[in-house]
């Protein structure tokens, strides 16, 4: 297949992938030395059933993306509407963000939203490349599902479910 890559105008590119909507999700993790790192991710998705896998995409240039190279675990927190402003600042560089989450902790220590719409620990399986992004397999050890119903992410801005897009 020929690479044409080089003739996509990016902007096009971008403007095309904006109309699929896609969940938002919060990934969190705990370094070695204890300090929690997340990053907001929509490129989300179950893998496999059996064995239970999902993947998530982490951009290389991310500040957190060396921890989770080296993490064996993290969790997956599907974002509801009352997280879309704590997964806009889960999306920028910089500040304390975990200063504005109701965060809990598991068993290990990594934090989880509890009244995500879905919480997913997994322990990290592999971590392909993707050209600017990493691909982190994880194994799904524990999942727990919430009430609430999850949010989307529409043409650069977050939709609920039941809305009607502009």
């Amino acid at each position: 297949m020929a690479d044409v890559s080089h003739d996509l105008d990016p902007a096009v590119f971008r403007s095309a992938l904006s109309r699929f909507p896609s969940g938002v999700t919060i990934v969190t993790t705990r370094s070695e030395d204890g300090t929690l790192h997340g990053f907001t991710a929509s490129s989300f998705a179950s893998l496999s059933l059996d064995p239970p896998l999902v993947l998530v995409c982490l951009d290389r240039g991310a500040t957190c993306f060396p921890v989770f190279m080296a993490a064996e675990r993290f969790v997956v927190n599907v974002v509801t509407p009352s997280h879309a402003e704590l997964a806009t600042r889960f999306a920028t560089k910089g500040e304390n963000k975990f200063a504005y989450g109701s965060f809990e902790f598991d068993e290990q220590g990594h934090p989880l939203l509890p009244d995500a719409a879905a919480v997913l620990h997994c322990g990290l399986e592999q971590a392909v490349p993707g050209g600017d992004h990493v691909i982190l397999i994880g194994r799904v050890l524990d999942a727990r599902t919430g009430v609430e119903l999850p949010v989307t992410w529409y043409r650069g801005d977050f939709l609920h479910l039941g809305e009607h897009a502009a």
